[in-house]
């Protein structure tokens, strides 16, 4: 069996993993996003892609993590193999990133702009296949992979009342693209094509691809009981 981290403080992410099979120990890295987006601009010397950034955000939340962990504070068991997964997540709309609306009138403005429309929901993965080190020191990294799932959404053009009542759930505040599938913007999302598991916070498929990219078995993670509660 497999020890997972999940270097993330998503709720979504959370279920993606445990509606999978895995139950992960769950470590929230404290990236400053703006300064992981600014120093990678700079190295590469042009703006990025919206799929870059998700990519880029994901890789500087794993390193995050992994340079806070301890032999202690490793999941599972002496012997027993670690992976660590990282994800973030951007709505591209008219070629430009969207993030998390954070306040009540930035989620209606995206709302009027985006509904009746189709955009691109990208998430990025970092996965690092970390091992224990045998003087009960710092785990290091034996091997890593990063890879952005992308996913096309076409929504509902939203009345104003629409708009107010989403709005007023508080649900699009704090998710990429202020909307989700898995709650009450479920009604307003009228077509999608490419992985749903994507929209939701992380392709389920692409962690699969990127564990064998890892030499790691998939199910290998699996270590909730059939039929568990979420």
């Amino acid at each position: 069996m497999t020890a997972v981290i999940l270097a993330s403080g998503s709720p979504s992410r959370l279920s993606i993993l445990r509606a999978a099979g895995v139950e992960p120990t769950v470590i929230v890295s404290g990236v400053d996003e703006d300064a992981a987006l600014a120093r990678a601009e700079q190295e590469r010397g042009r703006e990025l892609t919206t799929a870059e950034q998700t990519a880029v955000l994901a890789t500087a939340k794993g390193r995050a993590v992994i340079s806070e962990l301890t032999a202690d504070s490793l999941p599972g068991r002496t012997g027993e193999p670690v992976v660590l997964i990282a994800s973030d997540s951007m709505l591209e709309l008219d070629g430009r990133a969207v993030g998390k609306p954070h306040t009540p009138e930035r989620a209606r403005a995206l709302w009027r702009d985006m509904g009746g429309r189709t955009a691109h929901l990208h998430s990025g993965i970092f996965m690092a296949r970390l091992s224990r080190a045998s003087d009960g020191g710092a785990p290091s990294v034996e091997d890593s992979a990063e890879a952005v799932g992308s996913t096309l959404i076409t929504t509902a053009e939203l009345t104003d009342a629409e708009i107010d009542a989403y709005v007023g759930t508080e649900e699009p505040l704090e998710v990429a693209g202020g909307l989700t599938i898995d709650g009450y913007g479920a009604a307003f999302v009228t077509r999608i094509e490419g992985d749903h598991t994507n929209v939701l916070g992380m392709s389920v498929p692409l962690l699969r691809d990127m564990c064998r990219q890892l030499s790691i078995e998939w199910h290998s993670l699996w270590n909730r009981a059939s039929g568990a509660s979420v």
